[in-house]
């Protein structure tokens, strides 16, 4: 039976005992300290879950519980704005789920998927986590920005985030520009002939600068990411 989107919930739309009876599709496989990854329906609802439990105990019941409750706590900042996952929920002490979007990752996505007036729209959705006061930090790697089946843009994994508020302002506009650099080097390469001086300025000024950027990854540590495929020929 599908659920009614019009409902109130007066709780979680499920538990960990209702995953622990089905079979979830694993998206990602996490390693020691990276959760796991799963795509799990529930009631003709499809919801991604983030979970640290299969990690070692040791890390698990430290660093995964607060990563849990730092995404979250992101993700309660930033309810409403478009292109960022929704209904998000705790669902233990180790993990989180939020909606599913069906999409791609931009690194698997050339100019014919991810057009001009998407990388526009991405823009808006990262001014507008920025105006929320979130720095999300880690936009540079291409598996954190999908293009949804609609060409529209979503950010994931905000474990990486810096909140701006109380922040100098010129450590804000560093970390603002992060991102925005981050996004620019997508766009560059795929429409640059969309990017504009200005954007195209900022890029370039951002990659002179980058051998001197500190931040890297979560809050000082960068994760080895998977080797990213090319982005396909149009």
């Amino acid at each position: 039976m599908r659920a009614d989107p019009n409902a109130i919930r007066r709780g979680p739309p499920f538990s960990r005992a209702d995953l622990a009876a089905a079979v979830p599709r694993v998206l990602n496989q996490g390693r020691w300290a990276n959760a796991t990854v799963l795509l799990f329906e529930h009631c003709g609802e499809q919801w991604v879950i983030k979970d640290f439990g299969p990690c070692p105990f040791a890390y698990r019941h430290t660093l995964g519980r607060w990563m849990v409750h730092r995404e979250l706590s992101a993700l309660a900042q930033l309810r409403g704005v478009p292109g960022v996952p929704a209904d998000a929920f705790r669902l233990d002490a180790f993990a989180l789920a939020y909606r599913f979007v069906a999409g791609q990752q931009i690194a698997r996505v050339g100019a014919s998927g991810a057009t001009a007036e998407y990388f526009e729209a991405l823009e808006r959705t990262v001014r507008a986590i920025h105006a929320r006061g979130i720095a999300h930090l880690d936009l540079r790697y291409g598996g954190n920005i999908l293009v949804t089946d609609r060409t529209e843009p979503v950010v994931l994994d905000f474990q990486s985030h810096v909140r701006l508020a109380g922040l100098p302002a010129w450590l804000r506009r560093l970390l603002i520009g992060a991102d925005l650099s981050g996004l620019y080097k997508h766009w560059s390469h795929r429409h640059p002939d969309t990017l504009g001086p200005e954007r195209a300025a900022f890029l370039a000024r951002a990659t002179r600068l980058r051998r001197l950027w500190v931040f890297k990854g979560y809050l000082g540590w960068k994760p080895r990411h998977a080797k990213k495929p090319r982005p396909p020929g149009d």
